[in-house]
């Protein structure tokens, strides 16, 4: 495997299921992304996507084939290994963003809680709040997520997944339900963000929208991952 790509995945397989009742969602997916390179992963639904994505963020083991971010081999590592993984080399934002945040909680106070396992307790608050203002929250560090715009809400489970500097973002459905303006302004406060912080991201969605903001496009369809094609 080529060692300047973050992300190397071959021969990627998954099934949920066994014997009559098993389902083959990922069939052979192959897929390279590059440091800091931003990609879209489209596809019908069904296909794979949001199942790529957890086995990315080590949420789910493959059934077969072997996946390595930032030279770490998630087919092989153990459970403590694989919690400093998702802790310190991918960010990431659910379908529902509000799965991953804190009802109650200050905005401000959910971007500081993934970086409570790493110290640094007097650049926390300072942190969290540049996320949050980079991402159009300044006037939100107070604010609890049930108290949030679907947009807001959004933006504030991206500062939450970035909030560690992590490598690579992966994010499901980021834009969905947002009218086109609002989703627009987003990506493009993101990819600013991303370009300061020098953060890969896998964007998985439907809509056309995020591949304007993107290096490269790749197709899932049948659970295998066409060529990829240059957006810009």
């Amino acid at each position: 495997m080529p060692t300047a790509s973050l992300v190397q995945a071959r021969q990627v397989a998954h099934t949920y299921g066994r014997g009559e009742d098993a389902v083959a969602v990922l069939r052979s997916v192959d897929l390279d992304v590059a440091p800091a390179e931003r990609v879209a992963i489209t596809g019908p639904s069904g296909s794979g996507k949001t199942t790529l994505l957890r086995i990315l963020a080590g949420r789910e083991v493959p059934s077969g084939g072997r996946v390595v971010v930032g030279g770490i081999d998630l087919t092989r590592i153990g459970r403590r290994e694989r919690d400093a993984y998702r802790r310190e080399v991918v960010g990431y934002v659910w379908q529902r963003p509000s799965a991953g945040l804190l009802a109650g909680v200050s905005a401000l106070d959910n971007v500081q809680v993934p970086m409570l396992a790493t110290g640094g307790s007097r650049e926390r608050p300072g942190i969290a709040a540049q996320l949050l203002e980079a991402l159009g929250l300044g006037d939100e560090l107070a604010t609890p997520p049930e108290r949030m715009t679907p947009a807001q809400l959004r933006r504030l489970a991206l500062a939450v997944a970035l909030a560690n500097r992590p490598p690579l973002l992966l994010a499901d459905e980021v834009t969905a339900g947002l009218e086109w303006a609002a989703g627009r302004q987003l990506l493009e406060d993101l990819c600013r963000l991303l370009d300061d912080l020098g953060t890969a991201a896998l964007l998985v969605g439907h809509e056309a929208r995020a591949q304007r903001y993107v290096h490269r496009v790749v197709v899932i369809r049948d659970g295998v991952a066409l060529a990829g094609e240059t957006a810009w």
